[in-house]
């Protein structure tokens, strides 16, 4: 009895193999771009809830200032429009003055440069922060405040990559 031989030999196997792996390489690629997303927009949120703190924070001290000058009668609080730094001290803070005993003052739309290095929150912080005086109204006894908060590595503050965020304001109202 003879054993009849196969002459062709059918590689199927082998290819459906190949074919599997192509199609999960493939998956792979797709799911670590998922990945790789989800940790870059991660990563932009929680700049952004740092700024959201940092910009608060602002307003409560804006606030806290107007509240010192009106029990203290101190001038302690800028009564021109305008944006300005604030410095703190020992837990105490202030808007900044110069020599003159004048609160020192920025264009928010021409001294970029100069004002994210000048108002840092803290030395080793990436971020800055302004406090923009936009109007006084109701007799001068309220003042509507935007806390601006930004990156100092963002360019010019309205633009965003990867985890860079575009300038974050906060408005309130400040009771004086």
């Amino acid at each position: 009895m003879r054993i009849p031989l196969k002459k062709k030999y059918e590689g199927m196997g082998f290819v459906e193999a190949l074919i599997s792996i192509m199609v999960v390489g493939a998956s792979s690629v797709v799911l670590m771009q998922i990945a790789s997303q989800t940790l870059q927009e991660m990563m932009q949120n929680e700049v952004i809830d740092t700024m959201t703190q940092y910009a608060v924070e602002g307003g409560v001290m804006v606030q806290d200032l107007a509240t010192q000058e009106k029990i203290s009668g101190i001038d302690v609080f800028p009564n021109t429009e305008g944006c300005y730094a604030m410095d703190v001290t020992n837990g105490v803070y202030t808007f900044r003055k110069d020599q003159t005993d004048q609160y020192v003052s920025y264009d928010l739309a021409r001294d970029r440069e100069t004002y994210k290095t000048e108002t840092a929150i803290t030395a080793d912080d990436n971020f800055f922060r302004l406090v923009c005086i936009n109007s006084y109204v109701g007799d001068n006894r309220f003042a509507v405040v935007k806390v601006v908060v930004g990156q100092s590595k963002v360019g010019d503050g309205t633009i965003t990559k990867k985890n860079m965020v575009k300038d974050y304001s906060y408005f309130t109202v400040a009771t004086l």
